[in-house]
């Protein structure tokens, strides 16, 4: 077995993949190899998780600087001389 009691296997997610591919397309005959082709691409690319869905960024506004700060260390804030 692939996952843990009642977590879908690798298979599972494919599987559900493609049948939601090939019912997008409008369930096409005769191409079910393909549908199950770009599935397992799909899965394999999201990773050990299949989580489709991309992570949630955090929050870092409290870790920026503000647009007047200088950007290094040894920079000096610069001056405006209006050219």
């Amino acid at each position: 077995m692939d996952g843990l009691p009642g977590e879908p296997t690798v298979e599972d997610r494919i599987r559900k993949r493609a049948y939601e591919l090939w019912q997008s397309d409008g369930s096409p005959e005769g191409s079910a190899d393909d549908y199950w082709t770009r599935a397992q691409a799909q899965i394999e690319a999201e990773g050990d998780t299949g989580n489709a869905e991309p992570p949630v960024a955090v929050d870092q506004s409290s870790k920026g600087r503000r647009a007047d700060e200088a950007v290094g260390e040894d920079s000096e804030p610069r001056a405006d001389n209006g050219s």
